[in-house]
């Protein structure tokens, strides 16, 4: 590369590219209603995958909070974390 293509006022290597398409703020714009879509419109279709009513009224009845990670003050995870404790623990075959 020479030093006449190198600096960007020259038109020596030929005319630069024109700076085509759409606003920035227009694409946000259209980013932002594209995720709503997805969040509202697609995400609004869960209620029709299988298994997804009967997870819903075990949410319901149980009380729990669907996007916590993990629960502590619930009988059913401490169950759950004591028979993996106890699996890992005392495993068929291995000797204590």
């Amino acid at each position: 590369m020479n030093t006449e293509c190198a600096s960007p006022e020259k038109s020596v290597c030929g005319a630069l590219a024109p700076q085509t398409g759409y606003s920035p703020w227009l694409r946000l714009i259209v980013g932002f209603v594209t995720i709503w879509a997805l969040i509202f419109g697609v995400g609004s279709l869960a209620h029709l995958l299988p298994g997804a009513q009967h997870m819903a009224q075990v949410i319901d009845e149980r009380g729990l909070r669907a996007t916590a990670i993990y629960y502590t003050d619930f009988e059913e995870p401490a169950e759950g974390s004591e028979r993996i404790r106890d699996s890992l623990e005392y495993m068929p075959g291995s000797r204590k």
